[in-house]
């Protein structure tokens, strides 16, 4: 593997692991702030205890559903998949955005794909030129 794939698919785990990270702090942070609030307390039925646990177990499963697909982006760019190039491709530049860890993680990430290492390593085929039509048989 070249070594700006490896880059590449090292910074896709690095970005799964933060990502995963962060779904279980919102579990916590949302789980205590609904716990502070008072389930099963007269408190329980204010709007923000329900917001707060709702929301935080969305957001958690959210982070940790993105984790895991860059998770298999990344194993699909250690077996040379093409369709993980241009997932990993489109999950850089999602990663530009997150100034400045995920700037720094995306611009690897489409360093490492866009170069000609990739086209080497994914196999993209070469675009030829098309065929030169052919006449019908004269009757």
């Amino acid at each position: 593997m070249p070594e700006s794939i490896k880059v590449a698919r090292i910074a896709l785990v690095v970005a799964a692991g933060l990502k995963i990270a962060t779904a279980a702090l919102f579990l916590f942070i949302f789980g205590a702030g609904a716990v502070l609030i008072g389930w099963g307390t007269d408190r329980a039925g204010l709007l923000g205890s329900a917001l707060l646990g709702a929301a935080g177990v969305v957001l958690a499963l959210f982070c940790a559903a993105v984790g895991a697909l860059d998770l298999a982006i990344a194993a699909g760019i250690a077996k040379g998949r093409p369709w993980a190039r241009l997932a990993g491709v489109a999950m850089g530049a999602v990663l530009l955005v997150g100034f400045p860890v995920g700037t720094v993680l995306g611009a690897l990430v489409l360093m490492g794909l866009l170069g000609k290492d990739a086209r080497d390593w994914f196999g993209v085929p070469r675009v030829s030129p098309p065929a030169a039509p052919v006449a019908p048989p004269a009757a």
